[in-house]
Parts: C-alpha cells; sequence; structure tokens
C-alpha cells in the first residue's frame, strides 16, 4: 500500500472503484440473507464484526477524544442505513437505488465549488434513472425516506473529507463500525423478533462474511482512508457505479435480466465518471 505521502487522487480514485464493487456486489447477497433475518439484526451482526477485525488490526482502542468525529460518522452512517431500509418497507427497489444515488446531488449542492461538475452530475443522475427506471408516478413514504437517506450519504462523505491527513483510518473505521453496530443492536432489540437467523447455512454465512469483510472492513476503510486524497464530489461519481456493478452481480448469481435501457444507463454513468475524474473537481 502507498505511503500517505505517495498517494496520488488517481490512486485513491482507483481504490474507491474497487470499494464500490464489494458494494454493487453485496445487493444479491442481502436480498437473499434479509429472508431468513431481520434487516438490523443482520446490520448488527455485520458490523459487529467488521468492528472485532478493525479492533484486532488496530491492536488497541482508540483515544476517547477521537470518538467525537468518529462516533459523528458512525451516526451518519447509521441513519444512512435506517432511513434506506426503512424507506424500503413503502417503495419499489427501483425508486430506492434512484433517489440513494441523488447523494451527489446533496454532495454538490452542500460543497462550494461544486457547480463545476453539474453537467456531468445530471448525465449520471439519467443514467441513474435509466438503470433504475423508477416509477415517478407515485411518490410515497418510502421515496421521502429514502431522499433522507441520501442526504445522510452525501452528509458522510463531506464529514469524511475533513479528516487529516495523517488521521489514523484505522481508529475512524473502528468508531464508525462500533457505533453502526451499537445502534443497530438498540434498534433490533427495541422493534425485532430475533437477532439470529432462522437457520444457519451456507448463503447467510457468506453473507455475513462478504459484507461485513469485503463490503465492510476493507470498502468503509478504503473509503475512510483514500477519500480524503480527491475531493467529494469526485468520490460520490465514482460510487455511482455501485449500481452498475449490483446489476452485473444480479445477472450472474440471480439470472436477471438488464435491458437495453438499462445498458444505456449504465454507459451514461460510465461516462460521466470518467469526465468527472479527468478534470479536478
Amino acid at each position: 500500500m502507498p505511503t500517505k505521502k505517495h498517494i496520488t487522487p488517481r490512486v485513491a480514485e482507483i481504490m474507491l472503484l474497487a470499494a464500490t464493487f464489494f458494494w454493487g456486489w453485496t445487493f444479491p447477497v442481502v436480498k437473499d440473507a434479509v429472508v431468513v433475518m431481520p434487516v438490523f439484526a443482520f446490520l448488527a451482526l455485520r458490523f459487529t464484526l467488521a468492528a472485532a477485525v478493525m479492533l484486532l488490526l488496530a491492536r488497541r482502542l482508540p483515544l476517547w477524544r477521537k470518538w467525537r468525529l468518529g462516533g459523528a460518522l458512525g451516526v451518519v452512517l447509521f441513519l444512512s442505513f435506517a432511513f434506506q431500509t426503512w424507506g424500503l418497507v413503502y417503495t419499489s427497489s427501483a425508486n430506492s437505488a434512484f433517489i440513494t444515488g441523488l447523494n451527489v446531488v446533496w454532495v454538490v449542492l452542500l460543497r462550494r465549488g461544486g457547480w463545476r461538475v453539474w453537467p456531468m452530475v445530471c448525465l449520471a443522475i439519467v443514467g441513474l434513472g435509466l438503470m433504475t427506471t423508477p416509477d415517478y408516478r407515485q411518490i410515497n413514504l418510502g421515496d421521502w425516506l429514502t431522499l433522507a437517506c441520501s442526504l445522510f450519504i452525501g452528509l458522510h462523505i463531506l464529514l469524511l473529507a475533513r479528516l487529516d491527513k495523517e488521521q489514523s483510518s484505522i481508529d475512524m473505521a473502528f468508531m464508525q463500525f462500533a457505533s453502526v453496530a451499537a445502534m443497530s443492536l438498540l434498534v433490533s432489540l427495541l422493534f425485532e423478533p430475533t437477532l439470529l437467523p432462522s437457520k444457519w447455512d451456507s448463503k447467510i454465512i457468506f453473507a455475513l462474511l462478504l459484507t461485513a469483510l469485503g463490503a465492510t472492513v476493507f470498502s468503509f476503510w478504503v473509503q475512510t482512508h483514500y477519500q480524503r486524497f480527491t475531493s467529494p464530489v469526485r468520490a460520490s461519481m465514482i460510487f455511482l457505479a455501485e449500481p452498475f456493478f449490483a446489476a452485473v452481480f444480479a445477472v450472474g448469481l440471480h439470472g436477471e435480466h438488464i435491458s437495453g435501457q438499462a445498458g444505456l444507463g449504465a454507459l451514461f454513468i460510465l461516462v460521466a465518471m470518467i469526465l468527472v475524474i479527468l478534470r479536478q473537481a
């Protein structure tokens, strides 16, 4: 791994794209997993395992004074998961995917100078809409809840941009994971019937290992460590590759059909990402 002094924006953006690959992979895997266990119970187990791994890597607990920022990041990350999951109760997965992707708009709106990439943002939003084909005829409570999710994802991206380049990414990742695990556990205990799956099988074990180790330990550590070496707008545009990777794995694992319209949308997203990466945002 390159030292912090030698990490270039291009290297950071390649690593962020790798993290997005794992996030996209989890969509069909988690879809199967939550059939046999409640959503927040799954999140509690996922983030508890991830926090334990990060603590082993850190070999010590972070200093209490660091928990102010690490805990704040964890709260924002938890809220993004909570609103997205709650919204899915009332809206379709297509609407959820499209509205969640609007986090790039929040990043642009809340960050000074983000107007320079508005054309690419618009192209990516059109592409995301084509990929997910949301039903605009009916905007319901779930859509508004998912919009709140996209706001918190945008805030999480912007908060990570405030990290000092010398800040320990392992400590920050551990504090985020521990915070999400604790809050997910609390919600699960209060509102869900059980903390454990109805049955343990290879699918649920693989789902927990993939999401905890690949999509959490690796991906969120990468985001925490490398995002500070690029701009929030560029990072949020790279994260739009998530539905593209999700579509690829949906076809490969679930045999889902991807229409020509969805393929065109994926192309729009990729073009927008390339244009953003080629210029300094």
